[in-house]
């Protein structure tokens, strides 16, 4: 089919779980919001991930290149962006075996990036069912913003409240990409276990 307006068409990769229209919007809200100066860290991963999937570029933390995204790059690349998200050591030796990718350093980024990034990927690999950018139809449907104190315009940032919600929003983040690390490094530690 056709490509839309921003490069995604129906012909994404078998393995993404949302329709092309989510991702589309989420697309559209993360590039938009990057052109007027007003993505965070966290939006700007997203869009890293979107620009991988879609225009082929390479991979948001490890640069890694190849085109279509396969399953084993996105699962690869989501571990690493979990791991950066959480503060945690890289993939192992034998995860990077069990991902079936070729192991890749990550890239020295924010973990606010690497957040967004995972939250990204965990939305299309069908981990996590909240998109990783809210947009119009979030609005419409009534759904609060998930950071509301980033829609203040970035000339008026500089006041301690703020500063105390985007703090206790990426102290939220690290809590959540933890959780899920911990719970994916135990699932991979007993698989190991098991196999041995």
């Amino acid at each position: 089919m056709a490509a839309a307006m921003d490069g995604t068409s129906d012909d994404l990769p078998h393995w993404v779980v949302p329709d092309v229209d989510a991702i589309q919007e989420c697309y559209r809200v993360a590039g938009r919001l990057a052109r007027a100066g007003f993505a965070d860290q966290r939006e700007r991963g997203a869009l890293a991930v979107f620009d991988w999937l879609v225009l082929g570029e390479s991979a948001p933390l490890t640069e890694r290149t190849g085109w279509p995204v396969t399953f084993e790059h996105a699962r690869a690349e989501s571990w690493v962006a979990l791991c950066a998200a959480a503060a945690m050591p890289p993939p192992t030796e034998l995860d990077w075996q069990r991902l079936g990718a070729s192991p890749l350093p990550a890239l020295p980024v924010e973990q606010e990036f690497a957040y967004g990034a995972w939250r990204a990927l965990a939305w299309l690999l069908g981990v996590r069912d909240d998109w990783p950018v809210q947009g119009a139809w979030h609005r419409a449907a009534g759904v609060p913003r998930e950071r509301a104190h980033v829609a203040v315009p970035p000339d008026q940032r500089d006041t301690a409240a703020w500063k105390t919600a985007e703090q206790s929003y990426r102290d939220q983040a690290q809590s959540d990409a933890l959780r899920y690390w911990q719970h994916v490094r135990s699932m991979a530690d007993a698989t190991a276990q098991s196999t041995r």
